[in-house]
């Protein structure tokens, strides 16, 4: 299956909302890696050490861009505003050689 990248555009002031809505979030992404499809997901912080976050970008496959931009639209952030909006991309993995 192809790749894409998902980049997750965080809100202003949304570390609270974040913190409440990341079970929900995490396990989507349990269930993308259980089937196979995660190959790497993760915040994106302002600042090393800090808690406040600007984004976060996750790398799966997916059967279509389509597919990727309906689990994308689906994801708890978004919908709970922590996001305030994704991008959905296809993706070429160069380097590391799988």
């Amino acid at each position: 299956m192809p790749l894409y990248v998902l980049l997750g555009h965080d809100a202003a002031d949304s570390t609270e909302q974040r913190a409440t809505s990341r079970p929900e979030h995490v396990e989507r992404l349990k269930k993308l890696d259980a089937q196979g499809q995660l190959k790497i997901a993760g915040p994106c912080p302002i600042v090393h050490g800090e808690p406040a976050m600007s984004g976060s970008v996750i790398i799966a496959e997916f059967a279509s861009l389509e597919e990727a931009q309906s689990w994308a639209q689906a994801d708890p952030y978004l919908r709970d505003g922590v996001y305030t909006h994704t991008d959905v991309k296809p993706f070429i993995q160069a380097l590391p050689a799988s």
